[in-house]
């Protein structure tokens, strides 16, 4: 049964990592972005949620589905016809480069960058919960 766990807890850094490399691609060199990019990041996000969950990895599973709530948020945001701050763009954006540890050696993925990305979570939140944008 170990083993088991061991080959899904494999496949899902790789299938992380392969993710993380596609939001990096929606993301490139946007200063913002546009619904659809946002509709994009919200499903990646949302699977590497789904797939943290499947592998019992609870700070990760957080993580992601923090991340596919605050890009559905900037997607409201844009749709209701507010415009975007830099700072909360510059809030996803951070999400996303210490996302991109996600797809290093498990012991990594549960190690590295925890207390930033705890730092940033509560930022997010607190932009969600403010509704300052």
């Amino acid at each position: 049964m170990e083993e088991m766990s061991e080959v899904l807890a494999q496949a899902f850094c790789e299938d992380c990592a392969k993710r993380m490399q596609r939001v990096v691609t929606i993301i490139h060199g946007g200063t913002t972005l546009s619904r659809l990019q946002l509709d994009q990041l919200h499903q990646e996000f949302d699977t590497m949620f789904g797939g943290a969950r499947a592998v019992h990895l609870p700070e990760l599973e957080h993580y992601f589905r923090s991340m596919a709530r605050y890009a559905r948020y900037l997607r409201n945001c844009l749709k209701d016809g507010h415009e975007i701050d830099s700072a909360a763009w510059q809030c996803l954006f951070k999400g996303v480069k210490l996302g991109q540890c996600c797809g290093n050696e498990m012991s990594d993925c549960l190690r590295h960058c925890n207390s930033e990305r705890s730092r940033l979570l509560q930022e997010i939140e607190n932009i969600i919960s403010s509704g300052d944008v």
